[in-house]
């Protein structure tokens, strides 16, 4: 489905039949629950796994090897929890305190990148370039590579990226796409394969390159790729090894800085539809920030309306617009008997649309998620979820949120942002959930 055509269906479902619905395409059983009780349960319990059919679609495309087995896409819940907690120190809050000077520098680069176009008349993507600071910024504080995405048009790896993402959605979309005979289809799926060898290649040689280093007895940076060595030397070459290695690579480069632009996106799409709102950010970074250059972490934990800012952007736009699971036992809700692996899916983007949950949830009310709130946090809790909830809860979303406040914080007191006419504030739903219209803006210097 285009658009966000899945959660605007399941709550318009919700709207005629309530908390839970059943869809059915073809021989395919879909329970839809919107219960946050029910989610809480869902998503916290072990036992409820991921659904095979898509996330070994995500493993695999075109007879290559894409996400592999990596955090994101490991369906074996013993092996997923012995890598994660080998690789949760390279996303403690000492670590990404760490990353701070390189948040600040690759955001300094990326402001001199757009003062050229900061003319206030050229259309600008602000998502691709969105997308190639992230890029920089997961390899250089991942992986000590330095791709000089933004400056660089000719660098092969943002389109190579956009290329296994569209590999994978087609792969889940339109399962026969890997027999078809058509020149387009072929083409398609040749270019995917080309994309998958570069990325795949190039970790590859940084991982293979790093262990050298490190046998040498050099010293090596600790960054995500030493903690994913490190996670290799506590298991064993079956559980974890070179390929391992490469599907952890692959997840936390094209995946996780995806996430992070889209976010960016939208929420720059957000403070322009709202000038109140955009007025009350750069007020609170005037006031914080003063007359400083460089954001430092404790100067971010001030940010607290800022903050708001993308949680309330989160709910209406999530990374991901929901989470699903294969039930793990037989489970009764309500009047209702689920049986022993049936299809769950949770959306937090239906529920972030829900009254129940939100008042006035059309609204872009950033306010709704300050700490004094309460009764507003108490009707929320389970329904929010944009980074998923429990055990398998998105890893980086801190380094994203950190990330995001220092590159926002930065360009919104260099730059004015404002959207070009006539785009739709609504999103293209593939694997991460992006604007429709790529948030289009025209850029002038402050």
């Amino acid at each position: 489905m285009k658009e966000d055509a899945i959660g605007k269906l399941t709550f318009k479902l919700y709207k005629e039949y309530g908390m839970i619905h059943k869809l059915q395409v073809l021989h395919r059983v879909i329970v839809f629950i919107l219960d946050s009780k029910f989610v809480k349960n869902l998503l916290t319990n072990s036992l409820h796994t991921k659904p095979p059919h898509t996330y070994e679609k995500m493993q695999f495309v075109f007879g290559e090897r894409i996400a592999g087995y990596g955090l994101v896409t490991e369906l074996d819940h013993s092996k997923w929890q012995k890598k994660r907690t080998l690789i949760n120190p390279a996303f403690h809050r000492q670590y990404l305190m760490g990353l701070i000077d390189e948040f600040n520098s690759s955001a300094d680069s990326f402001i001199q990148n757009l003062i050229p176009v900061a003319d206030g008349q050229q259309e600008v993507c602000m998502l691709d370039k969105f997308n190639n600071v992230t890029l920089d910024i997961i390899a250089r504080v991942g992986f000590s590579l330095k791709l000089d995405v933004i400056n660089d048009p000719d660098c092969p790896f943002p389109k190579a990226a956009a290329l296994v993402l569209k590999g994978m959605m087609a792969n889940i979309r339109k399962p026969w796409l890997w027999m078809l005979p058509t020149k387009e289809a072929a083409d398609f799926r040749g270019e995917v394969r080309k994309a998958t060898h570069l990325i795949r290649n190039i970790g590859r040689d940084i991982i293979l390159e790093r262990m050298a280093a490190r046998r040498r007895g050099e010293d090596v940076p600790k960054d995500i790729l030493t903690h994913i060595l490190n996670a290799s030397e506590n298991l064993s070459s079956q559980e974890f090894g070179i390929q391992e290695m490469i599907d952890e690579f692959f997840t936390f480069f094209v995946a996780g800085q995806e996430t992070t632009s889209n976010l960016l996106s939208f929420t720059i799409q957000q403070l322009c539809r709202y000038p109140d709102v955009y007025e009350k950010v750069k007020q609170e970074l005037n006031e914080k920030l003063g007359d400083k250059t460089f954001v430092s972490y404790e100067d971010i934990m001030k940010l607290e309306y800022l903050m708001l800012v993308l949680k309330e952007t989160m709910r209406l736009y999530p990374p991901v617009q929901g989470t699903a699971r294969v039930l793990g036992f037989d489970v009764q809700y309500e009047q209702y008997h689920l049986p022993k692996g049936t299809h769950v899916l949770a959306s937090t983007l239906a529920m972030g649309m829900m009254d129940c949950y939100f008042d006035n949830p059309e609204e872009f009310r950033p306010e709704r998620f300050r700490r004094d709130e309460e009764d507003q946090r108490m009707k929320s809790l389970y329904a929010y979820f944009p980074f998923s909830l429990g055990h398998r809860s998105c890893i980086g979303q801190h380094f994203a949120l950190i990330q995001s406040r220092v590159i926002l914080a930065k360009l919104l007191r260099s730059l004015h942002f404002k959207m070009v006419p006539g785009q739709r504030f609504t999103m293209n739903a593939d694997i991460t959930s992006k604007p429709m219209d790529k948030c289009l803006a025209y850029i002038s210097q402050l």
